[in-house]
């Protein structure tokens, strides 16, 4: 089935505890205690402690913590590879 609308991804901090996105994203990385998606063009780090995934599917993905340190959102350039400086 083709979509009608085009969805832009939105990224939502809940509780500070959890990371959820909800549109397309790629999820890049994942361990233990972060997680690294891409989204269009920006790319989101997440990292932790005690990390829960809570949903993943195709085009929604909460990952939650016990305590979340830290969320880096970074901009992709134009042909830049995610781990490109």
């Amino acid at each position: 089935m083709k979509k009608l609308f085009k969805m832009n991804s939105t990224v939502t901090i809940e509780e500070f505890v959890s990371v959820k996105i909800t549109g397309p994203y790629s999820l890049m990385k994942l361990g233990p205690d972060y997680a690294t998606i891409r989204c269009g063009d920006h790319v989101i780090e997440a990292a932790g402690e005690e990390l829960i995934v809570e949903t993943l599917s195709e085009e929604m993905a909460v990952f939650s913590f016990e305590v979340l340190t830290s969320v880096i959102v970074k901009e992709m350039k134009d042909g830049q590879g995610a781990y490109d400086s």
